[in-house]
């Protein structure tokens, strides 16, 4: 008998399934991967710094910080939420 491998818990990134997907969408991630509960940007960055930098800060009109992307990214698209300046998006 066969297990499936067992996945780091992902409920909390569940319910921003959403939030996610814009953020994948306006930083055109080629893929989108798998994000557990406990990863940060830092486990799956795909663009530079600076380049996603100029990305949030033009679509949701906050700067961005190290503190910020070390955040779990559940977390950090909740900020992103919380404090956009930019109602559209």
């Amino acid at each position: 008998m066969s297990q499936e491998p067992s996945r780091a818990e992902h409920g909390k990134m569940d319910q921003r399934a959403s939030q996610a997907s814009e953020f994948f969408a306006v930083t055109h991630a080629e893929l989108v991967p798998f994000v557990s509960d406990e990863a940060t940007w830092y486990d799956f960055d795909y663009l530079e710094t600076v380049e996603l930098a100029g990305i949030v800060q033009s679509h949701y009109g906050v700067a961005l910080t190290e503190t910020l992307l070390a955040l779990p990214f559940w977390e950090l698209l909740d900020f992103l939420d919380g404090k956009r300046t930019h109602a559209d998006g």
